[in-house]
């Protein structure tokens, strides 16, 4: 889970500021970098098609995302169908006793959102919403109108933010707090409260970049400041085990790609000489933040330096299988059953509906796990003549 969350306003389709003024965003690539920390807000700022549709195009990345500016509450439920992660819709929802009994019982799938009082040195107000939704929702996000101030160790807000934690654990409840974070000290603050920090304009008018969302927060006993950085694919099998510095993470976020720190030739960008470059998808702390883990779209032969995939064992899995379907699609080789399949559609289709039947009817366990391959088998080259990866998108083809 982050420790920040990023916030990703959309207007008309493009991706904006909810106060600064700045030209509209693309959706698409503002996506990918906000989305590196692992998880993002997306807030419909109106109710346009075009919003709607850049929503869907987050989706279907793969980046996991919590919406803001839903309308109804049949519309929160369809996005949660469609794959968002969570919806956060006004404290005030679960006033109506109808919707408490329509999404009541789904507790981790909904945020309740609400304005701090004015009263900085009291919690009383914010206590009494967190009690009255803690029954249904596990997070609440709180607006304030400033958080200025909250850096300065034993300022009124710090305390405030510190004693609002204390009392949503008693209720099982995560808090998370935004409203003009601007600086590396507030969220550091804020975050040494025991509630998250959820930053929004400031991202996309330069006042922070993503990778300060991260690298302040990752802590190491190293005496050379290294931070021991496990490398994942898409399926999370692993790569290799490399290091990371303070500074090779922010340039890896900055490039979307993976760039580590070498003992032996400091800044390394994986890949450049050999053509196995990487993607990088997230950046995540463990639960103890001092280790790292980097999603990547593994490029080229594979991450090993002796041309394998990975540098503990051979390649496997569904993941294998998919990189060797798509091989097959882009070298297709005679006689090849696979090649078969992509180029007669008719023939495809039969074999798959035939192996839902069968799995269907089988009733021993060893029949049902054959039958399980090959229907995860056929699903995969319809995957792969469409282009898709599962839930995410091949690389260009």
């Amino acid at each position: 889970m982050p420790v920040c969350l990023p916030s990703l306003f959309i207007r008309g389709g493009k991706g904006v500021a909810f106060e600064a003024e700045i030209k509209p965003l693309d959706i698409t690539e503002l996506s990918k970098s906000l989305g590196l920390v692992g998880e993002l807000t997306v807030v419909a700022l109106d109710d346009k098609k075009d919003t709607w549709e850049a929503v869907k195009s987050i989706l279907r990345t793969g980046i996991p995302i919590r919406l803001e500016g839903v309308r109804t509450l049949d519309d929160a439920l369809a996005h949660l169908d469609s794959g968002v992660a969570k919806v956060v819709l006004p404290a005030k929802t679960w006033d109506d006793e109808e919707v408490v009994r329509m999404i009541g019982k789904y507790r981790d799938r909904f945020v309740a959102a609400f304005q701090a009082s004015e009263e900085v040195k009291s919690i009383v107000d914010e206590s009494k919403q967190i009690e009255k939704v803690s029954k249904y929702v596990s997070e609440v996000l709180i607006t304030f109108d400033n958080v200025s101030g909250v850096e300065i160790s034993g300022s009124p807000l710090s305390l405030k933010l510190k004693a609002l934690n204390d009392q949503a654990k008693k209720f099982q409840v995560r808090v998370n707090v935004t409203g003009g974070i601007e600086t590396v000290n507030q969220l550091v603050a804020i975050d040494k409260s025991g509630v998250r920090p959820q930053v929004g304009d400031a991202l996309v008018t330069g006042k922070l970049e993503i990778s300060q969302l991260v690298v302040p927060f990752i802590r190491t006993d190293r005496a050379d400041n290294l931070f021991t950085t496990v490398v994942v694919d898409e399926m999370h099998v692993a790569l290799g085990l490399v290091y990371s510095n303070k500074d090779s993470i922010t340039e890896a976020m900055r490039k979307q790609a993976g760039i580590y720190h070498s003992r032996r030739r400091g800044l390394w960008h994986k890949g450049l000489s050999s053509g196995a470059t990487q993607d990088l998808k997230q950046v995540i702390l463990d639960c103890d933040r001092d280790a790292v883990r980097f999603v990547v779209r593994q490029n080229g032969v594979g991450f090993c330096h002796l041309n394998r995939y990975t540098c503990w064992d051979s390649d496997r899995g569904v993941g294998h299988l998919f990189r060797t379907l798509l091989n097959r699609k882009n070298n297709p080789v005679e006689g090849s059953y696979t090649n078969k399949l992509l180029n007669k559609t008719e023939m495809l289709n039969a074999k798959m509906l035939e192996e839902a039947t069968e799995i269907i009817e089988a009733k021993e366990k060893d029949h049902v796990a054959g039958e399980a391959a090959d229907v995860l088998y056929f699903a995969s080259v319809i995957c792969t003549r469409a282009g898709v990866y599962f839930l995410l998108s091949l690389p260009p083809l």
